[in-house]
C-alpha cells in the first residue's frame, strides 16, 4: 500500500513538472539546462525539470559543468542513473568527487558508494576508526596508520611511530592530518605552527589525497626544482593538481620562449592555473598582438583569467593614455594592475597632471606618490614619449636620433604623450615621416595652432595679400618644400614668444586639446564603471 502511494506521488510530481517544461522561463530554469540533463542522463525532460525544481543548485551550473560531473561519475565506475537517485552529487565539483573517492580508497573503504561520497565529511570527521570497523565499512584487521603512511614515499627508515595514542579512537580526519603534518615536517622542515597556519589558510590541503600531496611535492622539488623555502612561503603549492602540473610542464612548456619551469620558480601561482586556461590566455594575447617581449616582462598576467585580460585590453583601446602605450614592452603591467592604473589616472587628472608615464600609472606606490606630490607636470625622463614616436615612425628612425631632435625644445618632457601622438597622426596625412622628423619639435605644439599656421601659409602661397606678407618679406611660399613649410610653421609659432619655447603653453582649451584631455577623461570614467 505504501509503495503504491509513493509511486503515485512520484508520478504526480513528474506530471506536475511536465506542466512547466514547455515554458521553462516561468520557473526560472533554462531550457538548455533541462535539455543537457535529459541528454546526459537519458531521462525525460519532465524528470530533468523536476530534478531542477527540487535541487535548485543544478540550475546554477553551466552546461559544460553538468557534462563534466556526469563524466566524472562515469569515470569513478558508477552508472549515470545514480545522479538521478543522488542529485546532491551535482553540488560537488568533479575534482572534489574524485578526491573524496581517492581519500576513502586510501583509508581502506571497500565498495564505495555514492552515498559515501555525499556523506564524506560525516564519515571522516565524526566517525572513529573503531566505529567504521564495527560497521564493516573498512576491514577490521586493517592497520590504518601503516596504510595511510604508505602513500608517502619519502619517510626516513628510522621513523617507527607517526601517531601518538590509540589510532582506533581517532577519526580518519585526525589521522590524515597528523600524517600530513609529520610528512611536511620531514620534507619541508615545516614547524607545527607553520603547518596549522598553512592548513587554516589553505583548508583544502586537509582533504587532499595523500598520494596527490606526495606526487605534487615530488614534481615541485624534482621536476621544477623549487627550493624548500619557496614552497614553505607558498603553501598553496601543496594542493597543486599533479596531473595539471604535468600538462603545464610537458605541453604548455614555455612563455615567450622561456622554459615554464624557470617561470614557475619565480611565479609559483602559475602552477595553480588550469593548463587549458593558460593556453586560452596565450591565444588572447596573440589575438591582441602582444609581443613575446611584453609577455616576458609580465609573467603574472597568466595568473588572471583570459576573460578579464581580454576585457581590460579592449577597454585600454578606449582610453587615450593607455592606447598610446599599447605596444610598449611593459604595457601588460597596465593590464595586470588595471584598477590601480585607472584610479591613479583619474586622481592625477583631477590634480591637472597630464604628463603620465607607464611607471607612474603601474609602478610602485612610492614612485607614484613622489610624482603626485612633485610640483609641475613632466613625464620623467621622457622614455615613453620617445618609444611612442619611434613606433609612430615605424621604427625606421632610432630612438637616440629621435631623442636628439625632440629634446632641442626645452619643454619637451612637459607635453603629454597623448597630445604628441595626436599631432603626429594629423600631420602624417599630409607630410612624410622624414619631413616630420626633420621638424620633430612641431609635435609638441597644440594641433589647433599648428593647423591654423599651416592654413595661413597655404593661403599666402595663393594670395600675395596674405597677412603673412607683413610678417616675412621676400619669401616665395609657393617654392617651399613640405619640410620647409613645417620649419616655417615652427618659426611663426615661436616668433611671437621671442623663441623662448613658451608657444606650447597657449590655447590649451581649444578643440584638439579637449580631445586629448576631456574626451580621454570621459572614456576613463566609462571604463571604470
Amino acid at each position: 500500500m505504501l509503495k503504491h502511494l509513493h509511486r503515485c506521488s512520484c508520478n504526480y510530481l513528474v506530471r506536475w513538472g511536465l506542466r512547466y517544461v514547455g515554458d521553462a522561463s516561468t520557473s526560472g530554469i533554462s531550457s538548455n539546462t533541462i535539455n543537457t540533463i535529459s541528454n546526459c542522463l537519458k531521462i525525460k525532460e519532465s524528470e530533468a525539470h523536476y530534478m531542477c525544481l527540487k535541487h535548485p543548485t543544478i540550475t546554477k551550473l553551466k552546461d559544460q559543468e553538468i557534462i563534466e560531473i556526469v563524466e566524472t561519475v562515469k569515470e569513478l565506475g558508477y552508472p549515470k542513473k545514480v545522479l538521478v537517485e543522488q542529485p546532491l552529487l551535482f553540488s560537488s565539483l568533479p575534482i572534489t568527487l574524485k578526491y573524496r573517492h581517492q581519500v576513502l580508497t586510501e583509508c581502506g573503504f571497500e565498495n564505495i558508494t555514492t552515498k559515501h561520497l555525499t556523506s564524506y565529511l560525516t564519515l571522516v570527521k565524526q566517525k572513529t576508526v573503531a566505529e567504521l570497523k564495527k560497521s564493516k565499512v573498512i576491514p577490521a584487521v586493517l592497520n590504518i596508520e601503516n596504510r595511510l603512511a604508505s602513500y608517502m614515499t619519502q619517510w626516513p627508515t628510522s621513523l617507527t611511530t607517526l601517531i601518538v595514542g590509540d589510532a582506533e579512537e581517532k577519526t580518519l580526519y585526525q589521522l590524515r592530518l597528523k600524517i600530513i603534518q609529520r610528512y611536511l615536517e620531514l620534507v619541508l622542515d615545516l614547524t607545527e605552527e607553520e603547518f596549522y597556519r598553512g592548513v587554516q589558510t589553505y583548508a583544502t590541503i586537509k582533504h587532499r589525497p595523500l598520494a596527490v600531496i606526495n606526487e605534487s611535492l615530488t614534481l615541485l622539488q624534482s621536476s621544477l626544482r623549487i627550493p624548500k623555502e619557496k614552497i614553505k612561503n607558498n603553501l598553496y603549492l601543496i594542493h597543486t593538481d599533479p596531473e595539471n602540473l604535468k600538462h603545464i610542464i610537458f605541453e604548455f612548456r614555455a612563455i615567450a620562449g622561456i622554459d615554464i619551469k624557470e617561470i614557475v620558480k619565480l611565479h609559483p601561482k602559475i602552477a595553480m592555473k588550469n593548463f587549458k586556461t593558460l593556453f586560452e590566455m596565450r591565444r588572447v594575447l596573440q589575438n591582441y598582438n602582444i609581443s613575446d617581449e611584453a609577455q616576458a616582462k609580465c609573467f603574472p598576467i597568466y595568473t588572471l583569467s583570459p576573460e578579464t585580460v581580454s576585457e581590460r585590453l579592449e577597454k585600454a583601446k578606449e582610453i587615450p593614455e593607455f592606447e598610446v602605450l599599447f605596444n610598449h614592452p611593459r604595457f601588460l603591467k597596465m593590464i595586470y594592475y588595471n584598477k590601480t592604473a585607472i584610479k591613479r589616472l583619474q586622481s592625477l587628472y583631477s590634480n591637472n597632471k597630464k604628463c603620465l608615464s607607464l611607471n607612474v600609472l603601474s609602478g610602485c606606490s612610492d614612485h607614484y606618490k613622489l610624482f603626485e606630490k612633485a610640483p609641475g607636470d613632466r613625464s620623467g625622463k621622457g622614455k615613453d614619449l620617445i618609444f611612442c614616436l619611434s613606433e609612430a615612425f615605424g621604427k625606421k628612425i632610432s630612438a637616440s636620433l629621435i631623442r636628439r631632435q625632440i629634446q632641442r625644445h626645452q619643454y619637451w618632457i612637459n607635453v603629454p604623450v597623448v597630445q604628441v601622438k595626436y599631432v603626429f597622426k594629423k600631420l602624417s596625412t599630409h607630410f612624410t615621416d622624414k619631413e616630420i622628423y626633420e621638424n620633430c619639435t612641431i609635435l609638441l605644439y597644440p594641433w589647433s595652432k599648428v593647423n591654423e599656421t599651416i592654413k595661413l601659409i597655404n593661403a599666402n602661397g595663393k594670395n600675395n595679400k596674405s597677412p603673412l606678407s607683413n610678417i616675412i618679406d621676400n619669401v616665395d611660399y609657393s617654392k617651399l618644400n613640405k619640410s620647409q613649410v613645417l620649419s616655417l610653421v615652427l618659426y611663426l609659432l615661436e616668433k611671437k614668444h621671442y623663441f623662448t619655447g613658451n608657444g606650447i603653453w597657449t590655447e590649451e582649451q581649444k578643440q584638439n586639446i579637449e580631445f586629448s584631455y576631456v574626451e580621454g577623461t570621459h572614456n576613463i570614467k566609462d571604463s571604470s564603471a
